[in-house]
């Protein structure tokens, strides 16, 4: 994945993390499953060349599999945030 497809989607990622960062303390599960949603949203709605969307379709895609299976098996909200957070950082 390029750069400039990692920074949009760490761009994405933190701009639906900002209020709850604003928090001083540990996000409730209700916070965590608003960020979840709102960096899906924002990673989705992120503007990018053309030739960046294919590989970031793919993070999205893997990042809406771990929420999916996630909440499939009732884990935090809070584990998905981070297993999304880890894709995203780690491409």
């Amino acid at each position: 994945m390029t750069s400039s497809r990692i920074l949009i989607l760490m761009a994405a990622a933190l701009a639906a993390a900002a209020p709850a960062f604003a928090q001083p303390k540990t996000p409730t599960e209700a916070q965590c499953r608003e960020m979840v949603n709102g960096m899906l949203q924002q990673m989705k709605a992120a503007k990018m060349p053309e030739r960046d969307r294919k590989g970031a379709q793919e993070v999205i895609d893997r990042a809406e599999k771990v929420v999916r299976e996630n909440r499939a098996r009732g884990a935090s909200e809070c584990d998905s945030w981070g297993a999304i957070a880890n894709i995203v950082t780690n491409q």
